[in-house]
């Protein structure tokens, strides 16, 4: 039998914890995105289609060095998690 090991039962519960709030948190901004898009009034069809011109013109020029260093960092976390299975 294994021995209890502390951390890594707070870290299992850490990471339960702040999925599952993730999870709330996304589900409430998306039921309310949902109830603010919907319906037929004159406003909301402008909303929902200025919304969605939005989308289509995204632009990513601003943002590209973060998403470089996002994409950087994630790629060494990767690195480091596939090596820790090494050892």
């Amino acid at each position: 039998m294994a021995e209890f090991d502390l951390f890594i039962f707070f870290r299992t519960m850490l990471v339960t914890f702040l999925t599952i709030y993730a999870l709330l948190v996304l589900s409430s901004t998306l039921w309310r995105l949902t109830r603010l898009f919907s319906g037929e009034q004159p406003d909301k069809q402008i909303l929902r289609l200025y919304m969605s011109y939005q989308m289509l013109t995204i632009r990513l020029e601003p943002v590209h060095g973060e998403l470089l260093q996002i994409g950087f960092w994630l790629l060494i976390l990767l690195c480091l998690w596939w090596l820790h299975t090494l050892i």
